[in-house]
């Protein structure tokens, strides 16, 4: 049986999978496309990358876009390919912030996460990426990374060494962990520049502490505005600019928690043809769940691009 068929129906520690001969630190590159080839040459070393030239060819090709941002210190590239047999996970530590690429000035992270995956391992490879993302946007565990000088001190930090890989898809793997949201004192116009900018179609209202207080669909827009479509001469450009997100929200929103089956979740977005779902924790705004997600996510299906969001 192939290991990541072993491994479907268990936990699994990530100290099965990320062995201290694919921890390198320091990292000796200068952007994060540098940063992921040496991940992926320790990788070749131990054996780990069964055709490293088709996983050379294809980061050439994406230029390594397919990335995750954890906070502004960690970007976690990952890939399902036929260039590995079984899921292999490689992290590097840089001494000094990585540049986007070779020809980029600003500076995007320092640690790099590079997570491959089999085609057949959908399941293990989304549980991996996420289990990583939930230990490594804590800052504390940021800083003991950073701080490391060897793989011995990268592998004896205990949040790494306790992160388990859960046999059973939730939403928090499979969700967007980055989400534009707004409040509902803010100018409309801000959030038409929003949806105009980044090309969404929702953003969440929030409160003070996060709460979900309800939802602004480019439909809300459409309708609170149509008198202004038919009537443009009537239309007041102050009117406009004082309205509030508050007038134009919808207050009935549909909320999940970030712990519940993915299946059951996926069930009812089909059943009530919902589109995108707000996910919290402890009554928090975490992350956003559209169809988009897990038709690409766990079926590989080329959906929309996940909407980033602006984290505190």
């Amino acid at each position: 049986m192939t290991e990541s068929g072993g491994r479907a129906g268990r936990e699994v520690r990530l100290t099965e999978i990320l062995r201290p001969e694919h921890v390198v630190a320091p990292l000796a590159a200068s952007s994060v496309y540098d940063a992921v080839m040496h991940l992926a040459q320790a990788l070749v070393g131990t054996g780990g990358i069964a055709d490293p030239d088709t996983l050379r060819r294809k980061f050439s090709e994406s230029r390594v876009r397919d990335l995750i941002h954890i906070g502004d210190r960690v970007l976690l590239p990952h890939l399902r390919t036929d260039a590995v047999d079984s899921l292999q996970v490689a992290l590097g530590i840089a001494p000094a912030p990585l540049r986007e690429s070779a020809d980029h000035v600003g500076a995007v992270a320092q640690v790099v996460v590079l997570v491959l995956a089999p085609l057949s391992a959908a399941d293990l490879y989304l549980q991996t990426v996420a289990a990583l993302a939930r230990v490594l946007r804590v800052d504390s565990v940021v800083d003991r990374l950073v701080a490391a000088r060897s793989p011995a001190e990268v592998m004896a930090i205990p949040e790494i060494r306790e992160i388990i890989i859960e046999p059973r898809l939730r939403v928090r793997d499979v969700m967007t962990q980055r989400v534009y949201r707004t409040s509902p004192d803010a100018p409309v116009q801000e959030v038409l520049d929003l949806i105009a900018e980044h090309r969404l179609r929702a953003i969440p209202v929030v409160g003070d502490d996060r709460q979900v207080l309800g939802m602004v669909t480019d439909r809300d827009l459409l309708r609170h505005f149509l008198p202004g479509v038919q009537r443009p001469a009537e239309a007041s450009a102050a009117a406009w600019s004082e309205t509030r997100v508050r007038d134009v929200m919808s207050r009935s929103v549909i909320c999940v928690s970030e712990e519940q089956a993915l299946a059951e979740v996926t069930s009812m977005l089909v059943s009530k043809d919902i589109e995108r779902l707000p996910v919290v924790h402890e009554g928090q705004l975490t992350g956003f769940l559209t169809r988009g997600d897990i038709l690409r996510k766990v079926f590989g299906f080329a959906a929309s691009p996940i909407e980033p969001v602006d984290e505190e």
